[in-house]
């Protein structure tokens, strides 16, 4: 069950839309759950800045006091509006706002997550979604992670009538699935998609199988195989989910673990780097 979620809503360089808001305020009330935003703000403290070395083309200083006035207005908006919204779907809000750094380390993040159902993060409408946070989430935190983009052609989370199951056999789609059962209940209808030519399904299952699972869980489904042509597996999954204008992507999320640091696999890098709808990811 999906009953406390965690939205992290960054106050710096940019302030999350209101369309990131709404969705995270949505899916709460869908699920019956409440919600923790998580606001951190740059600290106007100025040993905790970072030291410049050599000559800066700017003046450090007065940029930096810049950008805490703007994290600190940001911050307060994030406050007032998330405060509005939550009130106006009776959805029980905690609002946990802190002081932080430039490049603030990720701890803060991965401990309250780990006790919450799900987190929920805004991707930016640039690339530059911070790496350090996504992979920590991913992978440390031990919760299933929502990813909601806000860019120029995305589509943000409204409704979930129809929601699509990226399915490949494997420990990581398995989770993913388990981890959003309490959403795949309340969906219209959920489309289960496996794609096959980049690499083999490795299983001795059957769809018989994935459809007997889904149907225990009353979950309304259809499902179908794909075989890849000229396209890769991550693009394959968002051309399909365009294309039946699916509200939502489950997937597991693949890493590999290198002098204790995460490397994301192929199709989770290139889902992350432009994902154009919203995400539920699992390892």
């Amino acid at each position: 069950m999906i009953r406390q979620i965690l939205l992290s809503l960054p106050s710096y360089p940019d302030r999350p839309p209101s369309q990131t808001l709404e969705g995270a305020a949505l899916l709460a009330q869908f699920l019956g759950a409440s919600l923790t935003a998580q606001i951190p703000q740059l600290s106007s403290d100025q040993s905790t800045w970072p030291t410049v070395i050599g000559t800066f083309p700017l003046d450090f200083p007065a940029l930096m006091n810049e950008t805490v006035v703007i994290s600190e207005k940001n911050a307060g908006e994030l406050t007032q509006a998330l405060t509005k919204i939550c009130s106006g779907l009776a959805v029980p809000l905690d609002i946990r706002r802190s002081l932080a750094t430039l490049y603030q380390s990720p701890d803060a993040l991965v401990d309250l997550a780990r006790l919450h159902d799900l987190l929920i993060l805004p991707v930016p409408e640039i690339n530059n979604f911070d790496r350090g946070y996504v992979e920590a989430a991913i992978f440390d935190t031990g919760r299933p992670t929502l990813l909601l983009p806000s860019g120029k052609g995305s589509r943000g989370l409204h409704w979930l009538d129809k929601v699509v199951i990226a399915w490949d056999y494997s420990r990581e789609a398995a989770r993913a699935v388990a981890d959003a059962l309490p959403i795949l209940a309340r969906a219209k209808q959920v489309h289960v998609l496996s794609v096959i030519g980049e690499k083999g399904l490795n299983t001795t299952s059957t769809f018989g199988d994935v459809e007997k699972y889904l149907n225990s869980h009353k979950i309304n489904h259809v499902m179908e195989q794909h075989v890849l042509k000229d396209i890769g597996v991550a693009e394959k999954l968002i051309a399909y989910s365009r294309e039946i204008n699916a509200d939502l992507l489950v997937m597991g999320a693949y890493g590999h673990s290198r002098f204790r640091e995460f490397i994301l696999g192929g199709a989770t890098r290139d889902i992350l780097s432009s994902p154009g709808l919203p995400v539920f990811l699992s390892h």
